[in-house]
């Protein structure tokens, strides 16, 4: 069973039964999900106290190598 779930989370799997729901996703539709994560985020935010909010807003940046990968994905994307 274990494998089996390793497996699974190391494959590509998981990432394209994930995204298949957006595949044919309006901007409109897209929008309104990111709207609901953001309004779910800013709640969970709020119940933080200030030290822990501070810290959870910290961000450590992209190594290099990461952004460069990123950003030739996404030039690379098929439209």
């Amino acid at each position: 069973m274990l494998e089996r779930q390793r497996a699974y989370f190391s494959s590509d799997q998981l990432i394209k039964e994930r995204a298949a729901v957006w595949m044919d996703a309006t901007p409109e539709e897209c929008l309104a999900a990111v709207a609901e994560a953001c309004a779910e985020a800013a709640f969970f935010l709020s119940q933080y106290d200030e030290e822990t909010l501070e810290r959870a807003l910290q961000s450590d940046p992209l190594p290099d190598d990461t952004v460069e990968l990123l950003t030739r994905l996404w030039q690379t994307r098929p439209r």
